[in-house]
Protein backbone atom coordinates (compact mmCIF):
# COMPACT_ATOMS: atom_id res chain seq x y z
CA UNK A 1 0.00 0.00 0.00
CA UNK A 2 1.75 3.59 -0.89
CA UNK A 3 0.33 6.52 0.64
CA UNK A 4 1.60 9.28 -1.24
CA UNK A 5 2.51 12.98 0.57
CA UNK A 6 0.51 15.61 -1.03
CA UNK A 7 1.84 19.17 -1.63
CA UNK A 8 -0.92 20.63 0.96
CA UNK A 9 0.95 17.83 3.30
CA UNK A 10 4.53 19.22 2.47
CA UNK A 11 3.58 22.64 3.04
CA UNK A 12 1.60 22.59 6.09
CA UNK A 13 4.86 21.39 7.90
CA UNK A 14 6.81 23.73 7.07
CA UNK A 15 4.11 26.39 7.87
CA UNK A 16 3.23 25.15 10.70
CA UNK A 17 7.23 25.09 11.94
CA UNK A 18 6.95 29.20 10.86
CA UNK A 19 3.44 30.04 12.52
CA UNK A 20 4.49 28.64 16.06
CA UNK A 21 8.09 30.56 15.66
CA UNK A 22 5.89 33.59 14.72
CA UNK A 23 3.19 33.47 17.25
CA UNK A 24 5.44 32.14 20.14
CA UNK A 25 9.43 32.92 19.15
CA UNK A 26 12.14 31.35 21.51
CA UNK A 27 10.43 28.78 23.61
CA UNK A 28 13.07 27.22 26.10
CA UNK A 29 12.09 24.85 28.62
CA UNK A 30 9.09 25.96 31.20
CA UNK A 31 8.84 29.60 29.55
CA UNK A 32 5.72 30.89 29.21
CA UNK A 33 6.44 30.73 25.35
CA UNK A 34 6.69 27.18 25.23
CA UNK A 35 3.67 26.66 26.98
CA UNK A 36 1.92 28.85 24.24
CA UNK A 37 3.69 26.34 21.65
CA UNK A 38 2.07 23.24 23.42
CA UNK A 39 -1.84 24.43 23.06
CA UNK A 40 -1.50 25.68 19.46
CA UNK A 41 0.15 21.89 19.03
CA UNK A 42 -3.00 20.52 21.14
CA UNK A 43 -5.40 22.31 18.63
CA UNK A 44 -3.61 21.02 15.84
CA UNK A 45 -3.98 17.61 16.95
CA UNK A 46 -7.34 18.12 17.67
CA UNK A 47 -8.11 18.39 14.14
CA UNK A 48 -6.96 14.47 13.56
CA UNK A 49 -7.08 12.79 16.80
CA UNK A 50 -9.77 11.24 18.57
CA UNK A 51 -8.05 12.47 21.98
CA UNK A 52 -5.90 14.97 23.01
CA UNK A 53 -4.86 15.98 26.23
CA UNK A 54 -1.84 18.01 27.93
CA UNK A 55 -0.30 16.51 30.64
CA UNK A 56 1.67 19.31 33.25
CA UNK A 57 4.59 18.25 35.07
CA UNK A 58 7.09 20.48 36.99
CA UNK A 59 10.58 20.20 36.95
CA UNK A 60 13.76 22.20 37.53
CA UNK A 61 14.60 23.44 34.08
CA UNK A 62 17.91 25.25 34.73
CA UNK A 63 19.90 22.69 36.66
CA UNK A 64 20.63 20.65 33.61
CA UNK A 65 22.94 23.60 31.65
CA UNK A 66 23.37 25.56 35.66
CA UNK A 67 25.38 22.55 36.92
CA UNK A 68 28.35 23.65 34.56
CA UNK A 69 28.25 27.39 36.51
CA UNK A 70 28.29 25.25 39.88
CA UNK A 71 30.78 22.48 38.52
CA UNK A 72 33.64 25.49 37.48
CA UNK A 73 32.71 27.16 40.46
CA UNK A 74 34.10 23.79 42.24
CA UNK A 75 37.08 23.62 40.38
CA UNK A 76 38.07 27.20 40.27
CA UNK A 77 38.00 26.48 44.34
CA UNK A 78 39.79 23.72 44.39
CA UNK A 79 43.06 24.83 42.24
CA UNK A 80 42.97 28.46 45.12
CA UNK A 81 42.70 25.83 47.81
CA UNK A 82 45.79 23.72 46.72
CA UNK A 83 48.04 27.01 45.77
CA UNK A 84 47.02 28.33 49.36
CA UNK A 85 48.35 25.16 51.10
CA UNK A 86 52.05 27.41 51.61
CA UNK A 87 50.39 29.68 53.72
CA UNK A 88 50.78 27.36 56.46
CA UNK A 89 47.88 28.98 58.70
CA UNK A 90 48.09 26.61 61.32
CA UNK A 91 49.03 22.98 61.69
CA UNK A 92 47.92 20.51 59.33
CA UNK A 93 46.69 23.41 57.30
CA UNK A 94 48.20 21.65 53.92
CA UNK A 95 46.32 18.22 54.90
CA UNK A 96 43.25 20.48 55.15
CA UNK A 97 43.61 22.01 51.68
CA UNK A 98 44.45 18.95 49.91
CA UNK A 99 41.58 17.08 51.28
CA UNK A 100 39.04 19.51 50.29
CA UNK A 101 40.68 20.10 46.89
CA UNK A 102 40.31 16.85 46.01
CA UNK A 103 36.75 16.99 47.76
CA UNK A 104 35.74 19.62 45.56
CA UNK A 105 37.21 18.29 42.37
CA UNK A 106 35.47 15.01 43.19
CA UNK A 107 31.95 16.24 43.22
CA UNK A 108 32.29 18.47 40.22
CA UNK A 109 33.00 15.23 38.80
CA UNK A 110 30.04 13.65 40.15
CA UNK A 111 27.86 16.37 39.55
CA UNK A 112 28.51 16.18 35.70
CA UNK A 113 28.97 12.25 35.95
CA UNK A 114 25.04 12.44 37.00
CA UNK A 115 23.80 15.74 35.36
CA UNK A 116 25.06 14.90 31.83
CA UNK A 117 26.37 11.66 31.34
CA UNK A 118 23.14 9.95 33.04
CA UNK A 119 20.23 13.18 32.73
CA UNK A 120 19.65 12.15 36.85
CA UNK A 121 17.98 15.16 38.71
CA UNK A 122 21.46 14.79 40.67
CA UNK A 123 21.28 18.89 41.87
CA UNK A 124 18.41 20.01 40.69
CA UNK A 125 16.59 20.54 43.71
CA UNK A 126 18.83 23.73 44.18
CA UNK A 127 17.38 25.42 42.02
CA UNK A 128 14.04 26.86 41.11
CA UNK A 129 10.97 24.51 40.06
CA UNK A 130 8.90 25.67 37.08
CA UNK A 131 5.97 23.90 35.29
CA UNK A 132 6.01 22.42 31.82
CA UNK A 133 3.47 20.57 29.79
CA UNK A 134 3.68 17.36 27.06
CA UNK A 135 1.24 17.15 24.66
CA UNK A 136 -0.28 13.47 24.16
CA UNK A 137 -2.80 12.60 21.32
CA UNK A 138 -4.53 9.15 20.72
CA UNK A 139 -5.58 7.47 17.43
CA UNK A 140 -7.96 4.73 18.62
CA UNK A 141 -8.04 1.49 16.62
CA UNK A 142 -10.82 -1.03 15.31
CA UNK A 143 -10.62 -3.08 18.37
CA UNK A 144 -9.57 -3.93 21.88
CA UNK A 145 -6.13 -2.01 22.29
CA UNK A 146 -3.17 -4.72 22.22
CA UNK A 147 -0.09 -2.34 21.17
CA UNK A 148 1.09 0.95 21.17
CA UNK A 149 2.71 3.29 18.60
CA UNK A 150 4.33 6.32 19.92
CA UNK A 151 5.17 8.93 17.38
CA UNK A 152 7.14 11.82 18.96
CA UNK A 153 9.12 15.26 19.32
CA UNK A 154 9.89 18.05 21.32
CA UNK A 155 8.53 21.73 21.07
CA UNK A 156 10.81 23.14 23.66
CA UNK A 157 13.95 25.18 21.63
CA UNK A 158 17.01 25.77 23.38
CA UNK A 159 19.07 27.75 25.46
CA UNK A 160 21.07 30.02 22.84
CA UNK A 161 25.16 28.05 23.55
CA UNK A 162 27.11 30.98 23.55
CA UNK A 163 30.40 29.08 22.78
CA UNK A 164 28.62 27.75 19.93
CA UNK A 165 27.63 30.93 18.67
CA UNK A 166 30.62 33.21 18.85
CA UNK A 167 33.16 30.27 18.49
CA UNK A 168 31.30 27.53 16.03
CA UNK A 169 34.17 25.09 15.60
CA UNK A 170 36.03 26.42 18.71
CA UNK A 171 33.15 24.78 20.62
CA UNK A 172 34.32 21.35 20.83
CA UNK A 173 37.33 22.37 21.42
CA UNK A 174 36.02 24.10 24.69
CA UNK A 175 34.03 21.62 25.52
CA UNK A 176 36.68 19.12 25.16
CA UNK A 177 39.77 21.09 27.08
CA UNK A 178 37.41 21.76 30.48
CA UNK A 179 36.86 18.06 30.45
CA UNK A 180 40.17 17.17 30.13
CA UNK A 181 41.28 19.71 32.95
CA UNK A 182 38.70 18.23 35.39
CA UNK A 183 39.73 15.05 35.01
CA UNK A 184 43.53 15.82 34.95
CA UNK A 185 43.23 17.71 38.05
CA UNK A 186 41.23 15.19 39.78
CA UNK A 187 43.91 12.44 39.07
CA UNK A 188 46.60 14.77 40.45
CA UNK A 189 44.34 15.59 43.55
CA UNK A 190 44.31 11.77 44.16
CA UNK A 191 48.05 12.07 44.04
CA UNK A 192 48.35 14.52 46.14
CA UNK A 193 46.41 12.97 49.04
CA UNK A 194 48.25 9.86 48.80
CA UNK A 195 51.53 11.23 49.12
CA UNK A 196 50.26 13.62 52.00
CA UNK A 197 49.14 10.56 54.02
CA UNK A 198 52.31 8.49 53.34
CA UNK A 199 54.53 11.78 54.26
CA UNK A 200 56.00 11.87 50.80
CA UNK A 201 54.31 14.73 49.83
CA UNK A 202 56.48 17.79 48.22
CA UNK A 203 54.55 21.00 46.82
CA UNK A 204 57.21 22.18 45.16
CA UNK A 205 57.41 19.13 42.61
CA UNK A 206 53.61 19.54 41.86
CA UNK A 207 53.12 23.26 42.08
CA UNK A 208 55.03 24.29 38.69
CA UNK A 209 52.73 21.28 36.90
CA UNK A 210 49.37 22.57 38.71
CA UNK A 211 49.87 26.13 38.09
CA UNK A 212 50.46 25.39 34.15
CA UNK A 213 47.49 23.44 34.32
CA UNK A 214 45.24 26.15 35.93
CA UNK A 215 46.58 28.89 33.48
CA UNK A 216 45.64 26.31 30.23
CA UNK A 217 42.48 25.56 31.51
CA UNK A 218 41.38 29.97 32.85
CA UNK A 219 40.32 30.01 28.90
CA UNK A 220 38.02 26.46 28.69
CA UNK A 221 36.82 26.95 32.54
CA UNK A 222 35.90 30.96 31.27
CA UNK A 223 34.34 29.59 28.29
CA UNK A 224 32.01 27.04 30.43
CA UNK A 225 30.92 29.57 33.20
CA UNK A 226 29.54 31.77 29.94
CA UNK A 227 28.36 28.59 28.32
CA UNK A 228 24.50 30.03 28.51
CA UNK A 229 23.60 33.31 30.09
CA UNK A 230 20.88 33.71 32.85
CA UNK A 231 17.22 34.40 32.86
CA UNK A 232 15.74 34.96 29.22
CA UNK A 233 18.59 36.59 27.05
CA UNK A 234 19.41 32.50 26.88
CA UNK A 235 15.90 32.40 25.40
CA UNK A 236 16.86 33.10 21.53
CA UNK A 237 16.74 30.26 19.72
CA UNK A 238 13.57 29.83 17.47
CA UNK A 239 14.23 26.01 17.33
CA UNK A 240 12.79 25.19 13.68
CA UNK A 241 15.40 22.50 13.23
CA UNK A 242 15.63 21.24 17.10
CA UNK A 243 12.83 20.64 17.21
CA UNK A 244 9.68 21.96 15.63
CA UNK A 245 11.13 19.98 12.36
CA UNK A 246 10.10 16.71 14.39
CA UNK A 247 7.00 18.24 16.04
CA UNK A 248 5.59 19.02 12.06
CA UNK A 249 6.36 15.82 11.14
CA UNK A 250 4.16 14.28 13.99
CA UNK A 251 1.45 16.90 13.42
CA UNK A 252 1.31 15.74 9.37
CA UNK A 253 0.96 12.12 10.25
CA UNK A 254 -2.04 12.81 12.50
CA UNK A 255 -3.24 14.60 8.88
CA UNK A 256 -2.34 11.50 6.67
CA UNK A 257 -3.64 9.54 9.67
CA UNK A 258 -7.20 10.87 9.42
CA UNK A 259 -7.37 10.70 5.60
CA UNK A 260 -6.10 7.13 5.58
CA UNK A 261 -7.86 5.33 8.80
CA UNK A 262 -7.60 2.12 6.77
CA UNK A 263 -3.59 2.17 7.78
CA UNK A 264 -4.39 2.37 11.27
CA UNK A 265 -3.20 -1.32 12.27
CA UNK A 266 -5.87 -3.62 14.12
CA UNK A 267 -5.51 -3.27 17.71
CA UNK A 268 -2.96 -0.61 17.80
CA UNK A 269 -3.20 2.74 19.46
CA UNK A 270 -1.23 5.43 17.93
CA UNK A 271 0.39 8.09 19.74
CA UNK A 272 1.68 11.75 18.65
CA UNK A 273 3.13 13.26 21.34
CA UNK A 274 5.36 16.54 21.52
CA UNK A 275 7.35 16.68 25.04
CA UNK A 276 8.25 20.06 26.87
CA UNK A 277 11.31 20.42 28.38
CA UNK A 278 13.81 18.16 26.17
CA UNK A 279 16.46 20.81 26.51
CA UNK A 280 16.07 20.65 30.33
CA UNK A 281 17.60 17.29 30.41
CA UNK A 282 15.11 15.70 28.67
CA UNK A 283 12.11 15.77 31.55
CA UNK A 284 9.34 15.77 29.86
CA UNK A 285 10.18 11.77 27.61
CA UNK A 286 11.18 11.09 31.44
CA UNK A 287 7.96 11.80 33.43
CA UNK A 288 5.87 10.58 30.70
CA UNK A 289 7.57 7.24 30.84
CA UNK A 290 7.32 7.10 34.70
CA UNK A 291 3.50 8.56 34.67
CA UNK A 292 2.84 5.45 31.68
CA UNK A 293 5.21 2.84 32.54
CA UNK A 294 3.04 -0.22 33.40
CA UNK A 295 0.69 0.70 30.82
CA UNK A 296 3.94 1.40 28.22
CA UNK A 297 5.12 -2.33 28.97
CA UNK A 298 1.61 -4.08 29.36
CA UNK A 299 0.68 -2.80 25.77
CA UNK A 300 4.31 -3.35 24.34
CA UNK A 301 5.49 0.02 23.05
CA UNK A 302 7.40 1.18 20.58
CA UNK A 303 8.25 4.82 20.44
CA UNK A 304 9.98 6.13 17.35
CA UNK A 305 11.23 9.50 18.32
CA UNK A 306 13.05 12.07 15.91
CA UNK A 307 15.07 15.04 16.50
CA UNK A 308 16.46 17.42 14.41
CA UNK A 309 15.32 17.13 11.13
CA UNK A 310 17.11 19.25 8.33
CA UNK A 311 19.24 17.27 5.66
CA UNK A 312 17.82 15.34 3.02
CA UNK A 313 21.14 13.29 2.40
CA UNK A 314 21.78 12.84 6.00
CA UNK A 315 19.10 10.96 7.51
CA UNK A 316 20.02 8.33 10.41
CA UNK A 317 18.80 5.73 12.38
CA UNK A 318 20.43 6.47 15.84
CA UNK A 319 20.56 3.05 17.62
CA UNK A 320 22.98 4.57 20.27
CA UNK A 321 23.27 7.80 22.33
CA UNK A 322 27.50 7.87 23.24
CA UNK A 323 27.17 10.66 26.08
CA UNK A 324 24.35 8.57 28.04
CA UNK A 325 25.66 5.03 26.92
CA UNK A 326 21.96 4.33 25.67
CA UNK A 327 21.78 1.24 23.47
CA UNK A 328 18.26 1.45 21.36
CA UNK A 329 15.63 -1.53 20.90
CA UNK A 330 17.24 -3.33 17.62
CA UNK A 331 13.83 -4.17 16.84
CA UNK A 332 12.47 -0.90 16.49
CA UNK A 333 16.08 0.30 14.39
CA UNK A 334 14.94 -2.76 11.56
CA UNK A 335 11.41 -2.18 11.55
CA UNK A 336 12.74 2.15 10.50
CA UNK A 337 15.20 0.45 8.76
CA UNK A 338 12.99 -1.20 6.44
CA UNK A 339 10.27 1.19 6.03
CA UNK A 340 12.74 3.44 4.79
CA UNK A 341 13.92 0.75 2.27
CA UNK A 342 10.10 -0.11 1.30
CA UNK A 343 9.99 4.02 0.54
CA UNK A 344 13.45 3.77 -1.14
CA UNK A 345 14.66 6.24 1.30
CA UNK A 346 18.82 6.34 2.00
CA UNK A 347 19.39 5.92 5.54
CA UNK A 348 21.85 4.78 7.92
CA UNK A 349 22.17 3.59 11.54
CA UNK A 350 24.53 5.38 13.73
CA UNK A 351 25.21 6.33 16.55
CA UNK A 352 24.33 9.96 17.73
CA UNK A 353 26.89 12.51 16.10
CA UNK A 354 27.89 10.31 13.41
CA UNK A 355 29.92 7.57 12.03
CA UNK A 356 33.33 9.72 11.22
CA UNK A 357 36.22 9.47 13.40
CA UNK A 358 35.20 13.28 14.17
CA UNK A 359 31.64 12.68 14.55
CA UNK A 360 32.51 9.67 16.63
CA UNK A 361 34.22 12.10 18.94
CA UNK A 362 32.01 14.60 19.37
CA UNK A 363 29.44 12.50 19.74
CA UNK A 364 30.52 12.02 23.25
CA UNK A 365 29.27 15.21 24.04
CA UNK A 366 26.06 15.52 22.09
CA UNK A 367 23.59 15.01 24.67
CA UNK A 368 20.89 12.17 24.38
CA UNK A 369 17.01 12.26 22.73
CA UNK A 370 13.65 11.54 24.09
CA UNK A 371 14.31 8.42 22.96
CA UNK A 372 16.61 7.83 25.70
CA UNK A 373 13.96 8.00 28.39
CA UNK A 374 12.38 5.17 27.17
CA UNK A 375 14.62 2.92 26.66
CA UNK A 376 16.31 3.34 30.10
CA UNK A 377 13.18 2.08 31.37
CA UNK A 378 12.77 -0.74 28.54
CA UNK A 379 10.24 0.54 26.70
CA UNK A 380 11.25 -0.36 22.62
CA UNK A 381 12.61 2.90 20.80
CA UNK A 382 15.01 4.58 18.94
CA UNK A 383 15.71 8.13 17.14
CA UNK A 384 15.28 9.44 13.75
CA UNK A 385 17.83 12.58 12.98
CA UNK A 386 18.80 14.06 9.79
CA UNK A 387 21.80 16.27 10.67
CA UNK A 388 24.78 17.65 8.50
CA UNK A 389 27.59 18.34 11.58
CA UNK A 390 29.56 20.30 8.98
CA UNK A 391 26.11 22.45 8.31
CA UNK A 392 24.79 22.34 11.73
CA UNK A 393 27.65 24.33 13.27
CA UNK A 394 25.86 27.34 11.67
CA UNK A 395 22.68 27.19 13.56
CA UNK A 396 22.46 24.14 16.35
CA UNK A 397 21.25 25.84 19.69
CA UNK A 398 21.79 29.44 18.02
CA UNK A 399 19.07 32.41 16.78
CA UNK A 400 19.86 31.18 13.02
CA UNK A 401 17.99 27.78 13.75
CA UNK A 402 15.20 29.12 11.54
CA UNK A 403 13.02 27.53 9.22
CA UNK A 404 15.22 27.79 5.83
CA UNK A 405 17.74 25.85 7.58
CA UNK A 406 15.27 22.76 6.38
CA UNK A 407 15.81 21.78 3.36
CA UNK A 408 13.22 20.80 1.16
CA UNK A 409 12.19 16.58 0.90
CA UNK A 410 14.00 16.24 4.93
CA UNK A 411 10.82 16.65 6.38
CA UNK A 412 8.53 14.79 3.58
CA UNK A 413 11.27 11.67 3.88
CA UNK A 414 11.07 11.05 7.48
CA UNK A 415 7.22 11.73 7.37
CA UNK A 416 7.30 9.18 4.74
CA UNK A 417 9.21 6.52 6.82
CA UNK A 418 6.95 7.07 9.59
CA UNK A 419 3.80 6.24 7.11
CA UNK A 420 5.54 3.20 6.35
CA UNK A 421 6.42 2.22 9.84
CA UNK A 422 2.79 2.20 10.64
CA UNK A 423 1.85 0.29 7.26
CA UNK A 424 5.06 -2.28 8.07
CA UNK A 425 3.24 -3.00 11.47
CA UNK A 426 -0.49 -3.79 10.07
Amino acid sequence: MNINISKDDSNYMYEIIQSIIDECGPRMPCSPQEAQGAEIIKEELKEVCDDVVIEPFSCNPRAFLGYIKVDVALVFLSFLLFFSIPLNLFNYWGYVMSFLSFGLTLIAILILWNEFFNYREFIDPIFKSKNSQNVIGKIYPKGEVKKILIFSGHHDSALQFNLLTHLKIGYPIVIFLGLGIMILWLFTSIIVVLLILINLFFYELFFLFVLILFFIGIPALIGLFLFVSSGEKANKVPGAVDNLSAVAIVLALGKILKKNKEIVPNNTEIRLISFGCEEAGLRGAFRYVDKHFDELKRLDAECINMDGIHSKDHISIIDFEPSTRTKHSEIVVEKINNAANSSQIKVNASALGGSSTLEKVIGQVTGGTDATAFSKAGIKAANISAMDLKQMLGFYHQPTDTVDKIEKGSLENVLQICISYIIGDS
